[in-house]
Parts: structure tokens; C-alpha cells; sequence
């Protein structure tokens, strides 16, 4: 399955943790893209439905780079969660969350399997990463499907935006590593 972490214009400071992570906590058979876009913020959805258009996929994972995985995929609750995209059913979010997380961050950013013709529906009504938190978030509260197979993920910008990676609710031996190649 594909998976694409989508960077905008500061994410590259946290690229570098972010594919350490990533490599660390996928399998190996998800084939991971990273999308690092540097252009005008408004063009920002729109490269992105452009990408996808390019895309045979039709069920993808997406995410939004900064929110970093901390822990282990369990690949058997991710292959159900898989199973049940189809039909209406547009996406199913990867990790569960309190409704205050939900608030101060919406679902949508933090890894979810995504009909990939609805992705593109999706970005072509929006311009930014915080207008599609929020208008994705929207069809959260429609849809409660929920298979949580990803133990837990920061949001590396919530404090000090592209200051450096947020380490925490990372585990200590990859704040070590993190630090020690300096990534962070």
C-alpha cells in the first residue's frame, strides 16, 4: 500500500526524524513517499491533487509530516481497518484519539487509509494543510469507524512551529538517536 507523508513550506526541518521513524515503525511492504512541498502555500493542495491524480492506488495512507509515529503498526488490525474501506465508507483513521486531541488537532493529519478519489475531491476545495484538518475533520464526526493499529504519534509543531521536533511521547531510545544524528 502506499503510503505519503505530506510536507509544506517549514516541514523540512523534521524531515529527517520523520523518515528515521517511519523506516523504524512501518513494515517494510508499505511503499512510503514523502511529499516535501516548498511552493506558495495556496498551490499547496492543488500539487497534491495533481499527484495524486497520477496515482493507480485506489486506497492510499496519508498523513501530514509533522505528526511523527512513536511506536510499532500492528499490521493485522491495520489489514482489517483496510478491509473495511469500501463503498461510502472514505477513510479510516489509523489511531485513536480523545475528543480534546480532536480539538486541538484534527484526525485528519494523523495516518488514516484514504479513498483516494475522495483525498482528491477533498483537496480540490481546499488551499492549505489547516484548511484540510479542518474540513476533513468534518467527516470525522460523520464516520466512527475506527481500528487503531498505531499506538501513538506526536504532533512534532505544536509548540515552537519549526523550531525543531517535539520529543514528547517519543520513546527514549529514539530521542537518543534523534539527537545523536541530529535531527532535531
Amino acid at each position: 500500500m502506499k503510503v505519503i507523508l505530506v510536507g509544506h513550506p517549514g516541514s523540512q526541518y523534521i524531515l529527517n526524524a520523520s523518515r528515521y521513524l517511519t523506516a523504524k515503525y512501518l513494515p517494510s511492504f508499505f511503499n512510503v513517499t514523502y511529499l516535501n512541498y516548498t511552493g506558495p502555500i495556496k498551490e499547496w493542495a492543488m500539487f497534491l491533487a495533481t499527484y495524486l491524480d497520477f496515482l493507480i492506488d485506489e486506497k492510499i495512507v496519508f498523513a501530514l509530516d509533522d505528526y511523527l509515529l512513536a511506536g510499532p503498526l500492528d499490521v493485522e488490525k491495520f489489514a482489517a481497518a483496510e478491509a473495511e474501506l469500501k463503498g461510502d465508507v472514505v477513510c479510516v483513521k489509523l489511531c485513536e484519539c480523545s475528543e480534546q486531541d480532536h480539538k486541538e488537532y484534527p484526525v485528519t493529519t494523523q495516518y488514516c487509509i484514504w479513498n483516494r478519489e475522495y483525498l482528491i475531491s477533498l483537496l480540490n476545495k481546499v488551499n492549505t494543510p489547516w484548511e484540510f484538518e479542518i474540513e476533513g475533520s468534518k467527516m470525522f464526526d460523520k464516520i466512527t469507524l475506527l481500528r487503531p493499529c498505531i499506538d501513538y504519534f506526536t504532533n512534532s509543531s505544536l509548540s515552537s512551529r519549526w523550531k525543531g521536533v517535539r520529543l514528547d511521547g517519543l520513546k527514549e531510545e529514539d530521542i537518543k538517536t534523534l539527537k545523536e544524528n541530529q535531527y532535531v
